[in-house]
C-alpha cells in the first residue's frame, strides 16, 4: 500500500509539472504570436495581415509539428537534445519579426517562427503524452493552457511594448524546463509503458485514424468559420480580454469533464460547434446574443481539449508517440482553412453560413460514426477484457492468488510492488511468478505479457 501511495505522490508531481512545462510553452508561443500580428497589422492592411497570420501562419505551425513527428520516428535521442536550441531559435526568430520596419523582414521572420511554434507545440503534446497519468491528462492539458491564457490576460495590462522583454524571459525559463526534463522526466518515461498498461494497448487501424483526422479537421473548419459569422461579432458590447477569461474558465472545466468521462467531453464539444448558428438565429436581442456570446468561449474549451486529447490518446494506445501533435497540426490546417472560407466569401456572408452548415452537418455524421467505435462499447469492452482474463486464467489452470498476481504483472508491476500491494514477501511472489511462466511456457515476463495479447488474436 506504501508503494502505491507512492507512486500516486509521483505521478500527482508529474502531473503539475506536466501542466507548468505547457502553460510555460503556450505562454511563450502566443504572445509571440499576438507580437508579430500586431506589428504586422502597423505595416500592411488588416485582410492581408490575416491571410499571413491565421492562413500561412497555422499552415507553417501544421508543418513544424509534422517536423517534429518526423523526427521523432528517426532520431527520437538527437530531438530531445535539440529542444532548448529550438527554443532559442524561436526567440531569433520573434526579434526580427516583431521590431522589423519592413514588411518583408516581418513576414518572413514571423512565418519561420510560426514554424518552429509548430515544433515546440508537438514537443510538449509529446510530454503530455508520454509523461502525463491517463486519468489526468486531459486536466494537465486544459489547465496548462488555462494557466497560460490566464496569465496573458493579466500581462496584457502592460502593453504590447512589453511583450519582446516578456517573451525572451519566458524563453529562459522554457530554456531550463526544457534541460530539466531531458534529465528527468523524459528519461524515465522512454523506458515505462503509459499508466493505461498492457491492456488497453491497440493495433493501429487506418479507416479509424482517418476518421478521426476527418472529424478534426471539420470541427476546426466549422469553428474559425462559425466564429467570424456578422452576427456573432459582438467587439463593441463583449468585452474581449473578458471572453479570454471565460475561455480559461472553459479550458480548465473541459479537462476536468473529459478525465471524468471521454464520451461527455466529446459531446460537449460537438454542441459548442452550435451556438454560433444559435446567436445567428437570436439577432435583434442583445443581451440573449451576450450570454451565448460569453457561452460560445466557455464551451470552446471543450473543442480545444478534445482535438488534443483525441490523438493524444490514439498515441498513447496504439504506441504511437509520434501522432500525439496530429489533433493539433488537422487542427491548424482546419483553423487556416475556416479562415480562408471566411477571407473568400467575406462579402457573401449566406454563402458562408450555408457552407458552414453544411460542413457542421459532415462533422455530426462523422463524429456519431466514431462515436460508436469510441465510447458506447467502453463498459462492453471493460466486461470483456475481464472475461478474457479469466478465460486465459482457467485455460492454464491458474490459481487465485497466481491470477492475483498475473494481473499485476500485466499491470507492469515489479516485484517489489506487487509484494507491497498483496502483503507477501519477494521470494514468495518469485515463487508465484515461476509456477504462472511454467504453467503458461513462458520464459520470462514479457514473453508472458506477449502471449496474454496473442492469446486472444489468434
Amino acid at each position: 500500500m506504501q508503494g502505491t501511495d507512492q507512486d500516486k505522490e509521483k505521478s500527482g508531481r508529474t502531473d503539475i509539472q506536466c501542466a507548468v512545462l505547457i502553460a510555460l510553452c503556450f505562454l511563450l508561443t502566443s504572445m509571440a504570436w499576438l507580437s508579430w500580428e500586431y506589428h504586422l497589422l502597423t505595416q500592411i492592411p488588416a485582410q492581408l495581415s490575416d491571410l499571413n497570420t491565421m492562413v500561412a501562419g497555422y499552415l507553417l505551425q501544421a508543418a513544424g509539428i509534422g517536423i517534429y513527428a518526423v523526427l521523432l520516428r528517426r532520431v527520437p535521442r538527437l530531438l530531445r537534445q535539440m529542444i532548448p536550441l529550438i527554443l532559442i531559435l524561436h526567440i531569433l526568430c520573434m526579434i526580427p519579426a516583431v521590431l522589423s520596419p519592413f514588411p518583408a523582414g516581418t513576414l518572413v521572420f514571423g512565418l519561420l517562427m510560426n514554424l518552429v511554434c509548430g515544433i515546440i507545440a508537438s514537443w510538449y503534446l509529446h510530454v503530455l503524452t508520454e509523461s502525463a497519468s491517463a486519468a489526468h491528462k486531459a486536466a494537465v492539458f486544459g489547465t496548462g493552457y488555462g494557466i497560460s491564457i490566464l496569465a496573458m490576460w493579466l500581462l496584457s495590462h502592460l502593453g504590447s511594448s512589453y511583450y519582446l522583454i516578456i517573451c525572451i524571459v519566458l524563453t529562459a525559463a522554457a530554456v531550463c524546463a526544457a534541460v530539466w526534463y531531458g534529465k528527468t522526466l523524459g528519461k524515465k518515461a522512454a523506458g515505462q509503458e503509459q499508466e493505461a498498461g498492457y491492456l488497453k494497448k491497440k493495433p493501429a487501424d487506418r479507416t479509424f485514424l482517418i476518421l478521426a483526422g476527418v472529424l478534426v479537421l471539420l470541427f476546426s473548419i466549422v469553428n474559425s468559420s462559425g466564429f467570424a459569422f456578422s452576427s456573432a461579432d459582438l467587439g463593441q458590447a463583449v468585452n474581449v480580454e473578458f471572453s479570454r477569461l471565460a475561455y480559461a474558465a472553459g479550458l480548465i472545466i473541459a479537462g476536468m469533464v473529459t478525465d471524468r468521462s471521454r464520451k461527455y467531453g466529446a459531446v460537449c464539444a460537438l454542441a459548442a460547434l452550435m451556438i454560433p448558428f444559435i446567436i445567428l438565429a437570436l439577432r435583434g436581442e442583445p443581451v440573449s446574443v451576450v450570454i451565448f456570446w460569453l457561452l460560445s468561449y466557455l464551451t470552446f474549451g471543450f473543442y480545444s481539449v478534445f482535438r488534443i486529447i483525441l490523438f493524444s490518446d490514439i498515441a498513447a494506445e496504439r504506441n504511437l508517440l509520434y501522432l500525439s501533435g496530429f489533433g493539433l497540426l488537422i487542427g491548424r490546417i482546419g483553423d487556416a482553412a475556416g479562415e480562408t472560407i471566411c477571407l473568400v466569401l467575406e462579402e457573401r456572408p449566406a454563402v458562408r453560413i450555408i457552407l458552414t452548415a453544411v460542413l457542421f452537418a459532415a462533422a455530426v455524421a462523422v463524429f456519431f460514426r466514431l462515436y460508436q467505435t469510441l465510447y458506447v462499447p467502453e463498459a462492453e469492452q471493460q466486461m470483456s477484457e475481464r472475461e478474457r482474463f479469466l478465460r486465459f486464467s482457467m485455460e492454464h489452470d491458474l490459481s487465485a492468488r497466481e491470477r492475483d498476481l498475473l494481473q499485476l504483472i500485466l499491470d507492469g508491476k515489479t516485484n517489489g510492488e506487487i509484494a507491497d500491494q498483496l502483503f507477501i514477501s519477494e521470494n514468495t511472489v518469485k515463487f508465484h511468478v515461476k509456477n504462472i511462466l511454467q504453467k503458461t511456457g513462458c520464459r520470462n515476463r514479457n514473453d508472458l505479457v506477449a502471449a496474454y495479447i496473442s492469446f486472444f488474436q489468434a
